[in-house]
């Protein structure tokens, strides 16, 4: 996931006509890096989780990014990454 760049998620998205989105391949990623964004959101502006099924945010981002730090640190790097992400796509 972190190596993640616009082109492919423009190719893992794609709109139906009549008003849904199908996701696939780096558009599933992309959305499940979104999903780590708000869990770290969750629990760095109250303690909160997702769910209790899941495991917490700061452990997202460091399980399955790679990532260091706290809370604030991990937001902040998952922040970088989807606005590099995002500059690259064509929404």
């Amino acid at each position: 996931m972190k190596n993640l760049n616009g082109a492919d998620v423009n190719a893992g998205v794609e709109n139906i006509t009549g008003g849904g989105t199908c996701l696939t391949g780096a558009g599933i990623d992309f959305y499940r890096l979104l999903m780590i964004r708000t869990a770290l959101e969750l629990q760095a502006s109250g303690g909160l989780r997702l769910s209790n099924k899941i495991p917490l945010g700061t452990t997202l981002a460091r399980r399955l990014l790679g990532f260091k730090g706290n809370k604030e640190s991990l937001l902040n790097q998952v922040n970088e990454l989807i606005n590099r992400i995002q500059s690259d796509t064509d929404w």
